[in-house]
């Protein structure tokens, strides 16, 4: 499946023999991370000069589910038919390369469905922001945005004892999920002004820590306003573009926080820092077979390949028929 541009399209192609450390994984599912892949259907690839009408055809998509079908030689801790959840991108099948630390190939368990599998990788990037903001039991919380990231960081922000727990979006849809993954209070910033409204619930005091998991980089100033003294603000969303926000009103005077997070270079344990984004994925998928982490009323489209240029449409138009998005290829 390739982008970037206005349109995706499906290709064949040969599928290799895995060569020395490598793994062949046959794919089942393929999870869609919205954000991200509409960005780059919009904007192109960042940082590597392909802009959005490029002629070049990149593949898109970093989440698979499905089973080992070969083992190159000098393999270990691995047998052909088990279940794995993989980088790969949209595909039928994904030659994982294990000498390549920027992979990964983990052992699904038996009681998570591949539908749900793949978004514990979202579930890395949800619970990196959790630990960064590093959560105590009755902090008050919002999360804006609830699309899938958005719905997980409230599920690990409940896991972590935060109260109140305060959903922030534009579609009642949404706000009705939020309520299904934990949150006490949904706002509908459509409707109602977001920072009152969090002030309102927290007695005047504003959110201790807020969660931006949202694509408009623009809306950074209402978090600021509806932050406590002294609170948090957590960008999850990676949103594209540029934030104007008052520093003296808000920022300075309130002595706010801004983290920033990406997880760079969070591959390998460090002393100060032993949460990799292995050990991340990890617990999600743990979280998910306990059924702690809930993923059963996220999922609301599974649908073959060759549906992938709806599937996109329907989410680049912003509608709110949609949250989580799979392809089945098996």
């Amino acid at each position: 499946m390739f982008g970037p541009g206005p349109r995706v399209e499906v290709e064949a192609f040969d599928v290799p023999e895995p060569g020395p450390n490598q793994v062949l994984v046959r794919v089942a599912r393929s999870q869609v991370s919205a954000g991200s892949e509409t960005n780059f259907i919009r904007y192109g690839a960042a940082g590597d000069g392909l802009p959005a009408d490029s002629p070049e055809r990149v593949p898109i998509g970093y989440m698979a589910v499905g089973q080992v079908a070969a083992l190159g030689p000098g393999v270990m801790g691995y047998a052909v038919g088990e279940r794995v959840l993989t980088g790969g991108p949209h595909g039928s099948d994904w030659l994982v390369e294990l000498d390549n630390p920027n992979v990964y190939l983990e052992k699904v368990p038996d009681g998570i469905t591949d539908d749900a599998a793949g978004f514990a990788v979202l579930g890395d990037v949800a619970l990196h922001g959790i630990r960064r903001a590093a959560l105590q039991i009755d902090e008050s919380v919002a999360v804006f945005g609830m699309g899938m990231v958005g719905q997980l960081t409230l599920q690990l922000a409940r896991l972590s004892g935060a109260y109140p727990l305060i959903a922030v979006d534009i579609a009642d849809t949404r706000l009705e999920k939020a309520r299904l993954s934990g949150a006490t209070h949904t706002i509908n910033a459509a409707r109602d002004d977001p920072a009152s409204a969090i002030r309102a619930i927290t007695g005047g005091a504003g959110a201790e820590t807020i969660f931006h998991c949202t694509q408009v980089a623009g809306i950074l100033q209402n978090l600021l306003a509806s932050a406590a003294d002294r609170g948090t603000i957590v960008l999850t969303g990676s949103a594209p573009g540029t934030a104007q926000i008052g520093l003296q009103a808000e920022l300075l005077r309130h002595e706010l926080t801004i983290v920033g997070i990406y997880e760079a270079a969070m591959n390998q344990p460090h002393a100060y820092w032993p949460w990799t984004r292995r050990r991340n994925r990890r617990a999600c998928l743990r979280l998910m077979n306990e059924k702690m982490l809930r993923m059963d009323h996220l999922i609301t489209h599974v649908v073959p390949p060759e549906q992938a240029q709806a599937m996109f449409d329907m989410m680049l138009r912003g509608s709110e028929e949609w949250l989580g998005v799979v392809f089945a290829w098996a």
